[in-house]
């Protein structure tokens, strides 16, 4: 906690939504089916961390890597 200055939630949570956001620039899945790949064990909690950690939700995310 100390070294990196952050919980271990957080730190877990941002390696999460990493790979949320490689499983929506590969595409051909949900956001369900990602926020649960990602390790996410609601929808609403994936958007709800996602958007925490990123400042957008996934939508505008995946709309912003596809311009």
């Amino acid at each position: 906690n100390q070294g990196l200055e952050l919980s271990f939630n957080r730190f877990i949570n941002g390696l999460r939504v990493d790979e949320a956001k490689r499983l929506i620039a590969a595409g051909g899945q949900s956001f369900l089916q990602i926020a649960m790949a990602s390790g996410f064990n609601s929808k609403a909690t994936f958007n709800r961390v996602f958007r925490d950690v990123t400042g957008m939700t996934p939508s505008q995310y995946k709309s912003s890597q596809n311009p």
